[in-house]
């Protein structure tokens, strides 16, 4: 999908809920600012854990959620966002840490580069981990662009700054 530099940013900050994403349990924007022009927000989201039976017994009762912290920098004067999140719990069993960059190439048009680093102590749950993530990536793709879907409608509409899923 073709999605402006600007639908890109602001979907992202809408992103949860929408109904690619029913395991999202909560978002908090702990921190926003601007700095050199720049945005920087850091948002906490809680997830539902999503361990294997076979290995819950390596996980304490305080980790059945999965926190996850989302640092995102908006560079309005470059056109690009640069978002990274990473698992803030169960970094002893598996550490996922994904970096997403949106860059304007031309009017209308968003480039979006994808980096992942998933690392475990043990083979199995890396293999896991990264056969999970591997799936869940065309849910939160579908999410997003149901985000963005709905922002387009709101244009359309002239409901801008009046829609949530």
């Amino acid at each position: 999908a073709v999605v402006s530099t600007q639908s890109g940013h602001y979907g992202r900050g809408l992103k949860y809920p929408n109904p690619f994403s029913k395991h999202v349990l909560s978002e908090d924007v702990v921190e926003r600012r601007i700095e050199d022009g720049k945005l920087y927000t850091v948002r906490f989201i809680v997830k539902k854990q999503r361990i294997p039976t076979s290995f819950m017994w390596m996980v304490p009762a305080k980790h059945k959620a999965c926190y996850v912290k989302e640092t995102s920098v908006i560079d309005p004067v470059n056109q690009e966002c640069t978002i990274t999140t990473e698992n803030l719990n169960c970094r002893f069993i598996s550490l996922v840490i994904e970096t997403l960059k949106y860059k304007s190439v031309r009017m209308c048009e968003t480039l979006m580069e994808r980096r992942t680093r998933i690392s475990a102590k043990i083979e199995s749950i890396q293999n896991y981990t990264f056969d999970r993530y591997q799936k869940n990536i065309a849910n939160t793709d579908k999410g997003m662009m149901c985000v963005l879907g709905l922002l387009d409608e709101c244009k359309r509409q002239g409901l801008t700054g009046q829609c949530t899923m």
